[in-house]
């Protein structure tokens, strides 16, 4: 139950794509996509605790192995979406810095909470961008966006 109220009609008709989207802020997207009636695929390592999703894609996105999993499966499934909710990240590096870090702990860093935004906007955006033609402007969210980049 979300502590606000939702138009349940508010997306219907409309399909979401949320990576990490079985805990924390994922799941929270999950949730709030789901309750205003958007068709909502969740994607993640593994399974988590129960999801408010309509499909579970689990898939190592630090991989473009598994970005194309999930690329494939959302096409196939659902003709597209038009929503990309990016969620996943974080870090296994060990504490100490920059300066202790291997460039293997950086690459895995990298992989999880730059590439895995960027392969899967390669692979849906295109079909994103041609849905906005036929009448809806897809929307990209990445709650951990860095201005940095």
């Amino acid at each position: 139950m979300l502590p606000y109220g939702v138009d349940p009609r508010e997306m219907v008709g409309k399909c979401a794509l949320v990576t990490g989207g079985t805990q924390g802020i994922g799941a929270a997207i999950v949730q709030r996509l789901s309750s205003a009636g958007a068709t909502v695929v969740a994607t993640a390592r593994g399974p988590g605790p129960k999801t408010a999703a309509a499909l579970f894609i689990p898939a190592d996105l630090s991989t473009a192995a598994g970005i194309n999993t999930v690329a494939s499966e959302v096409k196939e499934r659902l003709g597209g979406i038009d929503i990309l909710a990016s969620s996943v990240g974080g870090s296994s590096a060990p504490s100490g810095g920059f300066a202790v870090l291997a460039d293997e702990a950086w690459q895995r860093a990298l992989d999880l909470n730059l590439l895995a935004a960027v392969r899967l906007d390669r692979g849906l955006l295109p079909g994103m961008l041609e849905s906005r033609i036929r009448s809806y402007r897809p929307h990209l969210v990445d709650p951990a966006a860095s201005p940095v980049l």
